[in-house]
């Protein structure tokens, strides 16, 4: 897990930094803003008005909270800090660096109102590490479930919720990548300090099959 955690963070510090001192970087985020701005159908434009709120935190919120319950209900306490910790872990993080960073939002064609610095996105690094985790959490309480399968899915709704920030003209292409190295890091930061895969599991249940 170390590898991926480096991995994420190096292209998230990349990402940093190529914002702040590269001209052709933002020259690019530009470039494809504008495009989007005259490509994407309003079909699409409004498919990704939905899709959005995917990502946006009173469902993510609501559903980890119902999440943790369930997991302080069954006696999984480490599950649930876990989880408690992604969470509000992400929020901080990002925030903190919106305000370090202090990115302007795009303004060539803002279909939602958005508020705030870019630098990253808020709703592509809640939803990277998020669904990671809940995805991570299920398959620890359900390892019969097909853990790929759940990763794999966590991993294309964050990249699909991500992407409509940069449809919607509220985020430029480096902000969205951003959000989501930042997320999948601190998510798999908190699982790997926490050791989320030896939690206790209910009787009847081996906890090797959790590492198969």
């Amino acid at each position: 897990m170390l590898p991926l955690i480096a991995l994420a963070l190096a292209s998230f510090l990349a990402l940093g930094l190529l914002v702040q001192s590269s001209p052709r970087v933002r020259g690019w985020d530009e470039s494809v803003a504008s495009w989007v701005a005259v490509e994407v159908s309003p079909t699409a434009g409004g498919l990704a008005h939905l899709l959005t709120h995917l990502g946006s935190s009173p469902l993510y919120l609501a559903v980890s909270a119902i999440v943790a319950v369930a997991l302080l209900v069954t006696r999984r306490f480490k599950l649930a800090g876990f989880l408690a910790c992604v969470v509000l872990g992400q929020w901080m993080l990002s925030n903190l660096l919106k305000r370090l960073v202090e990115r302007e939002r795009p303004t060539i064609d803002q279909v939602v109102d958005a508020y705030g610095y870019s630098f990253p996105s808020g709703h592509a690094t809640a939803s990277a590490a998020v669904f990671l985790a809940l995805a991570l959490v299920f398959a620890t309480v359900r390892p019969q479930w097909n853990r790929t399968l759940l990763v794999g899915s966590a991993i294309g709704l964050a990249v699909l919720i991500a992407s409509t920030r940069v449809v919607l003209g509220v985020h430029w292409t480096t902000d969205v990548l951003a959000g989501l190295a930042l997320g999948w890091a601190w998510c798999l930061l908190c699982a790997w300090t926490l050791k989320v895969w030896s939690v206790p599991l209910p009787s009847g249940i081996e906890r090797g099959s959790v590492h198969k």
